[in-house]
């Protein structure tokens, strides 16, 4: 019971830590933590699926809603919005979509955290504070200030990749699998991901490798759910409904397009947080605000260098370059946020990274780093939702 209590008390630490700072920022703000965000078309969502239909019925005009033939649509993949049906039963249309969200940071923590342990070693005081240097040193905490549509989907998403990420490491590819394909039911190119669970898969020995079908045979039917829905609603498999939105259908270059890329590099990468004696709330470099994804940077180049580089972290490496890039195609790129919002989706990469490289800890360089996102992150929020 000692021991046990002993390995928990980092754990524990840690969740107070960002309990406390969630709880400093909501008093600062002047927000209630637990409180239904407007912007929820999930629930919106889910109490249609509860009376039987897909469509919403009626334009709610301050929401993003896909228009098609006469009717409106939530404009986003499916998954987020099963929780909340659940929700639903309990709270109506008042679900607590701030605790929510807060649950999912928490709770891809705690994963994390076992997953450090228990899987690759580490020591608790060491898995407990890079899981929530890791977490919260990117966009994570500013986007879990609000239960709004876009930050569900973000959060979620996250904590799929981290669990699905865990479950590969416990060598439980089916359950991988599964967490994997439901985080693309969330964020459609977390698909780009899956090569990288792939190379940890591959790490297991040939003799000691679980089957690996049973997981592949669950990922499709998934995905064959979303093609059904995608079908139902829009008559084309691959439609999630964002490209019905207004904001698209009024221009021809749409929600992607290649035109758009060289403004993005500009602003993600070399952006600066501050311009003119003002604050840039609708984006700057992503090497700022997202550490994490920074370090992945670091370690790459460091390995490049020193003639380290093997080539599963160098596909890693690629992958994330190439999810990226989609990304850097797309007309918003998250329009109002600190930093680089939707960067948060290719931070897993740095956990298979890590993986790869067998580590039983991180650096002290490495905390230091991540510990300056963290509190980047804290005044972004502040400053961030203040302004809302």
């Amino acid at each position: 019971m000692k021991k046990r209590l002993q390995q928990a008390l980092p754990l524990l630490l840690v969740i107070l830590v960002v309990a406390s700072a969630y709880g400093f920022l909501h008093i600062r703000l002047g927000t209630d933590p637990f409180e239904h965000s407007v912007y929820d078309s999930y629930t919106l969502q889910a109490l249609a699926w509860r009376e039987g239909h897909i469509s919403l019925g009626q334009d709610y005009p301050y929401l993003e809603l896909a228009v098609f033939e006469g009717d409106w649509y939530v404009s986003f993949p499916p998954v987020p919005s099963i929780p909340q049906w659940l929700l639903t039963f309990f709270f109506g249309s008042q679900t607590p979509d701030g605790l929510l969200i807060k649950c999912y940071a928490l709770a891809a923590m705690v994963i994390l955290y076992h997953c450090l342990h228990k899987r690759m070693k580490w020591k608790p005081w060491q898995a407990a504070l890079f899981s929530g240097l890791f977490a919260f040193g990117g966009p994570l905490l500013t986007i879990t200030l609000n239960g709004g549509v876009w930050f569900q989907a973000q959060a979620l998403n996250f904590l799929l990749l981290v669990a699905a990420f865990s479950a590969m490491a416990f060598q439980r590819p089916t359950l991988c699998c599964i967490l994997y394909a439901l985080s693309v039911g969330c964020r459609p190119f977390s698909v780009l991901f899956g090569p990288a669970l792939l190379l940890m898969y591959l790490e297991i020995p040939r003799n000691k490798r679980p089957r690996l079908y049973p997981g592949i045979l669950a990922g499709l039917a998934i995905a064959g759910c979303y093609a059904a829905y995608n079908y139902a609603r829009f008559g084309n498999p691959l439609e999630f409904g964002h490209n019905y939105l207004p904001e698209f259908t009024r221009i021809e270059t749409g929600q992607f397009s290649f035109s758009y890329l060289l403004k993005n590099v500009r602003q993600f990468f070399f952006g600066l947080p501050i311009q003119n004696g003002q604050w840039q709330l609708f984006g700057f470099s992503m090497f700022l605000s997202n550490l994490p994804l920074t370090l992945l940077v670091i370690l790459f180049l460091w390995d490049l260098l020193c003639g380290r580089l093997t080539l599963r972290k160098l596909a890693v490496f690629c992958l994330m370059a190439a999810q990226l890039f989609c990304l850097l195609l797309h007309k918003s790129f998250g329009g109002l946020q600190f930093g680089a919002r939707y960067t948060l989706e290719l931070t897993p990469y740095l956990l298979v990274w890590l993986y790869l490289e067998k580590r039983r800890g991180p650096v002290l360089w490495e905390n230091v780093l991540l510990g300056a996102g963290a509190a980047f992150n804290i005044w972004g929020a502040y400053l961030l939702n203040s302004n809302l």
